[in-house]
């Protein structure tokens, strides 16, 4: 999820150039997905790797939008908060329909792209449920690619809904926003 300010509590570190703030929240999260029992022999093994999964693919997300970003001169960073990650942007200089649209699409398809390779280099095919056979393969599948398409659903205050939002308030300005919610 990306959004037009900047600002909040200092960062823990930079990646990439990128302020990067990891609430305890998130942290929180990821250890409940972890450790919420779960019926099944490999329940503790999906566990830890839909964690792993969902925290590294968040980042990757997140670092999709803050370099698009970066790339129409704006300044970003990056926040992981519970459940989700959120990338905060200033311009330097107008940004336009194209460019915000660019800005909200990156972070889905860097986090649809690095789920599908990661779950590709595991022996599964992000296409093929039936390639799902190990813990790994599922939860990979599950935080990669379908997250990512999840994202790209046009409501707010997902990325689509974003692209969406965007889209209106270039056909009426001042109005786009507003219709979206």
């Amino acid at each position: 999820m990306a959004s037009t300010s900047t600002g909040g509590p200092p960062p823990h570190f930079h990646l990439l150039g990128f302020p990067l703030r990891v609430g305890t929240g998130f942290l929180i999260f990821m250890a409940l997905l972890a450790f919420l029992p779960r019926p099944g022999p490999d329940a503790r093994e999906f566990g830890l790797w839909l964690a792993g999964s969902i925290a590294v693919f968040t980042l990757i997300h997140e670092l999709g939008h803050a370099l698009v970003a970066r790339a129409y001169g704006a300044q970003a960073g990056i926040a992981l908060e519970f459940m989700a990650g959120y990338t905060s942007f200033r311009p330097t200089r107008p940004i336009g329909t194209t460019g915000s649209i660019a800005i909200s699409v990156a972070g889905p398809l860097a986090h649809i792209v690095a789920g599908s390779a990661a779950l590709f280099a595991l022996g599964g095919n992000p296409l093929d449920r039936g390639s799902l056979d190990t813990a790994a393969t599922t939860a990979v599948w599950w935080a990669g690619p379908v997250i990512g398409v999840i994202n790209l659903i046009p409501v707010l205050p997902l990325d689509g809904g974003n692209v969406v939002s965007t889209l209106l308030e270039a056909l009426a300005p001042g109005k786009g926003r507003r219709w979206m919610v």
